[in-house]
């Protein structure tokens, strides 16, 4: 009777895991993964360089996607001047912006504690350092700025006037291969365990996971 009480308590504590952010490493849980950009230069430079071919074929799908939705485009031409390149500079910088307030909205929604921002030479990133959040909402979080911006572009890319048709399309370009690093980030956490924990200082991004898991995989 001990046995199986103890073992119904082991499950409900991951279980509990699973579910709920805590400020506290729970009992039997070790780290697992680091993923440090603050250290590893290299790594944030690879994955900016990465980020290149990626919004080369991300803008060349989603002009592609609007050439189908609104064939009327490809009789239009145009050049680039000084104007189009401030609103292209002032776009990246909006949504260098909006992607990290994403990252941080989700961070907030499940810790209800205000998450940390930073900018660096390479990258700009958000953070919950306080907190161990579990895998799945940590997956969540890392996807939320490519699903939810290049969703709002798509919509926009339908909708507004012909002549601004292409600042959504560069939008999600920019905002997919911006998303190179979150996507390396949700390969490393989709290896993890189902109850593994992740605490994200912005820079360093590390995996708890409980030593029974590590063991017996």
């Amino acid at each position: 009777m001990y046995t199986i009480r103890y073992c119904y308590m082991q499950i409900r504590v991951k279980e509990s895991n699973m579910n709920t952010s805590t400020k506290t490493l729970p009992e039997g849980y070790v780290q697992s993964v680091e993923i440090n950009l603050k250290k590893n230069k290299r790594l944030a430079l690879k994955l900016n360089i990465a980020g290149l071919p990626v919004m080369i074929l991300s803008f060349f799908l989603f002009s592609s996607l609007v050439a189908l939705a609104r064939p009327s485009l490809m009789d239009t031409t145009g050049t680039v001047t000084a104007g189009v390149i401030v609103v292209i500079v002032g776009l990246t910088v909006t949504l260098l912006t909006i992607h990290e307030l994403v990252h941080g909205f989700f961070f907030w929604a499940f810790t209800r504690s205000r998450p940390v921002f930073d900018l660096h030479l390479f990258y700009a990133c958000a953070g919950a350092p306080d907190w161990y959040i579990p895998a799945r909402k940590y997956a969540v979080s890392a996807l939320g700025p490519l699903v939810i911006i290049d969703a709002v572009g798509f919509l926009l890319m339908l909708l507004v006037p012909l002549g601004w048709v292409l600042a959504p399309v560069y939008m999600m370009a920019m905002n997919t291969a911006g998303s190179t690093g979150d996507l390396y980030i949700l390969t490393r956490v989709l290896k993890l365990s189902p109850t593994s924990l992740v605490n994200d200082t912005g820079d360093v991004v590390t995996f708890y996971e409980h030593i029974s898991t590590i063991s017996n995989p």
